[in-house]
C-alpha cells in the first residue's frame, strides 16, 4: 500500500499521560489506542477535532501551534489576521480598534480582520447554487475537521464537500497581493494567523485540494488573547479607536453555527457539535435524508466559538458578536456606507478561490488490491463476531471492531480481548503469565505496578 504522510497539531506527551483512556472514549473517529500505558494517535484517522485536548484530566493532550515571537523576529513586515471569534472574546466596551491597537504593540505592522473575505465568498454561493452540475447537497468546506471527518468515515461523500478556500486564505492572497508593490520583499511579509481551533493549524500547514496555504504563521488564540489583554486595559479608549469594523453585519458572524447557510439558495442545514454531524451524515450516506441543496456543518458547538483554542466561553462568546453586529446594523440604518476594500480584487480572489477536489484517506484503505481489501473486510467481520461486544476498551482499542480491524491490520491480536483471553486460559492456549505479559504490553508496566501497590500484591 501506498505510505501517506499526515500533519497534525493535536499531540500526546507520553510522559504526562498516565493511560486514563478518556481520550481513547470521546473519539468519535476512533483514532486512539492504548499502548504501552500510554494513548496513542493513529495519523489515519486523526480529524484534529481536540474532544481529546478537552477532556484529558493531566494535560498529556496539547496542540502543536508555530508560536509567535520567534517567528516575529523572521518577518520586517508582519500581518495580524484576525477572525471576529477574537473580538468575541472581549466585552463590547472595548472596540475592534482598541484591540487592534494592542495587537500592533505586539510588533504587527497591520491587523486585518479574516471575515473580510466572507462578501466575496457569499457572491461565490450565489452562482454555486445556480449550477446543477454540482453534486448534492453541496457541503461546505468552512471546517476542516468536517472535510478530514468525511475523507475518514464517509468517503462516497467527498465528492460533495464544496471546492472553495477558506476566509483566511482568501484574505491572505488579498493581503499578499496588495503589499506586493511595497518595497518590502515579499519573503519578508509575514501574514499571522490566529486560530480558534486545532483543525485550521492543520488546514495552514497542509491544506486539503492545495499545495499549500498563503499564511506563513498559525498561532493559537489562546496565545494572542493573554497578551492583548495585558495591553489593552491600558489603551484609553480616544475617538479614533471607537470604530468596531469595517465589514457587513452578517459576515462577522460567518464562523458562528447557522449564519453560512442563509446565503446558499434552495434548502440549507445547519448542524454543529461532532456527534451530531456524524449521526447526520449517517443517515445522509444511507439515503434516508434526501433533497437537501447545502449543508453547514461545524464540528464545534456553536462553531468556531466553541473551537479548543478559543480562551472565553463559547456562549458568552456568541452573544458579543452578536452585539457587535447590532452596533454595524445601527451605522447602516444611519447611511454609513460599509467598505470593503477586498472586494475590489474580485479578479484576483476568482484566479485563485478554488481548490482541487478532496480525496479521501488512503490510509485508511485495507489494501489497494480491491480483492485483497475485500478479504480482509469478511476476515474483520469474521473475528468481530467472535468478541463479546462490550466495547469495554480494556484491549487498548475504543471498539471491538476496532480490535478487529487492528487484528487485520497486524498491530493487534486476539489475545488482547481479556474475555478471549478467559476462554483460552481454561482451554490451556494461553497460560496466566501470557496473558498477564499481554495486558502489560497494552495498559505498561508502571501502571500494573501501581494497581499492585495499591493491593499489596507486589512482590518483594
Amino acid at each position: 500500500m501506498t505510505g501517506q504522510h499526515y500533519v497534525h497539531a493535536i499531540q500526546i506527551n507520553t510522559e504526562k499521560c498516565i493511560g486514563c483512556s478518556h481520550c481513547m472514549q470521546v473519539c468519535s473517529t476512533q483514532a486512539i489506542r492504548i499502548v504501552e500505558g500510554h494513548a496513542r494517535i493513529m495519523p489515519e484517522r486523526c480529524v484534529d477535532c481536540g474532544e481529546c485536548y478537552s477532556v484529558c484530566p493531566v494535560a498529556a493532550v496539547y496542540v502543536k501551534d508555530d508560536g509567535l515571537e520567534l517567528n516575529l523576529q523572521k518577518f520586517i513586515y508582519k500581518i495580524a489576521l484576525v477572525p471576529a471569534v477574537f473580538f468575541g472574546q472581549f466585552p463590547t466596551q472595548y472596540s475592534v480598534s482598541q484591540i487592534s491597537s494592542a495587537i500592533r504593540k505586539l510588533g504587527f505592522n497591520a491587523v486585518f480582520e479574516v471575515e473580510h473575505a466572507v462578501d466575496f465568498i457569499k457572491e461565490q454561493y450565489v452562482e454555486i447554487a445556480e449550477d446543477a452540475e454540482i453534486a448534492r447537497p453541496v457541503i461546505s468546506s468552512f471546517c476542516p475537521s468536517v472535510v478530514r471527518l468525511i475523507q475518514v468515515m464517509f468517503p462516497s461523500l467527498t465528492e460533495n464537500i464544496l471546492r472553495l478556500k477558506a476566509p483566511h486564505d482568501l484574505a491572505a492572497i488579498y493581503l499578499r497581493h496588495i503589499n506586493s508593490n511595497s518595497n518590502i520583499n515579499p519573503e519578508e511579509i509575514g501574514v499571522f494567523y490566529f486560530t480558534p481551533c486545532a483543525s485550521k493549524i492543520v488546514a495552514a500547514k497542509a491544506p486539503e485540494g492545495e499545495d499549500d496555504s498563503p499564511t506563513d504563521v498559525v498561532v493559537s488564540m489562546k496565545l494572542l488573547y493573554n497578551k492583548v489583554y495585558r495591553i489593552i486595559k491600558d489603551i484609553p479608549l480616544s475617538d479614533d479607536l471607537k470604530r468596531n469594523s469595517t465589514m457587513e453585519p452578517d459576515s462577522i458572524k460567518w464562523a458562528l453555527s447557522g449564519t453560512e447557510r442563509e446565503y446558499f439558495k434552495g434548502r440549507s442545514l445547519a448542524i454543529d457539535g461532532v456527534e451530531n454531524v456524524i449521526k447526520f451524515l449517517e443517515k445522509l450516506e444511507s439515503g434516508h435524508i434526501t433533497d437537501i441543496d447545502f449543508l453547514e456543518l461545524r464540528v464545534c458547538d456553536q462553531g468556531c466559538a466553541g473551537g479548543i483554542l478559543c480562551p472565553g466561553n463559547r456562549f458568552l462568546t456568541v452573544e458579543r458578536i452578536g452585539e457587535r453586529v447590532k452596533k454595524l446594523q445601527n451605522r447602516l440604518v444611519e447611511n454609513k456606507e460599509v467598505v470593503n476594500p477586498l472586494m475590489n480584487h474580485r479578479e484576483l480572489l476568482e484566479k485563485g478561490c478554488k481548490t482541487e477536489a478532496i480525496k479521501p484517506r488512503e490510509g485508511l484503505l485495507l489494501d489497494d488490491n480491491v480483492e485483497i481489501a475485500l478479504q480482509k473486510m469478511k476476515k474483520i467481520k469474521a473475528l468481530n463476531s467472535y468478541l463479546p461486544g462490550f466495547d469495554c476498551g480494556a484491549c487498548g482499542a475504543p471498539t471491538c471492531k476496532n480490535l478487529a480491524e487492528d487484528i487485520v491490520k497486524g498491530k493487534a491480536n486476539m489475545s488482547y480481548c481479556v474475555f478471549v483471553q478467559r476462554v483460552m486460559e481454561k482451554n490451556y492456549k494461553l497460560s496466566p503469565e501470557q496473558a498477564f505479559q499481554t495486558i502489560e504490553k497494552i495498559w505498561g508496566k508502571d501502571r500494573l505496578n501501581k494497581y499492585k501497590d495499591n493491593h499489596g500484591e507486589k512482590e518483594s
